[in-house]
């Protein structure tokens, strides 16, 4: 099976409604993502089933509404843990 990642930004402050993915890729291009991420020490999280719903989605466009809650429990995460 190969490698998928998705990166998501939300900033409330911007005016944004929901996240949006801002990289999206499998095989090369996923290890590319998780490369630069892992550089500029961004956390990843591990869940392959959200994953398989965000990497169709694309770049630049806001997450699905049925997507919400669970990106919100990994925002919620990053957040408690200061990241």
């Amino acid at each position: 099976m190969k490698q998928k990642a998705v990166a998501l930004s939300y900033s409330a402050l911007s005016g944004q409604k929901a996240p949006k993915v801002i990289a999206s890729g499998q095989g090369l291009l996923a290890e590319q993502i998780c490369l630069v991420a892992q550089r500029h020490e961004i956390e990843f999280i591990a869940d392959p089933l959200l994953v398989d719903s965000l990497v169709n989605v694309p770049v630049g466009a806001e997450i699905p509404r049925e997507l919400y809650d669970s990106v919100a429990v990994i925002f919620r995460y990053l957040l408690s843990a200061g990241k």
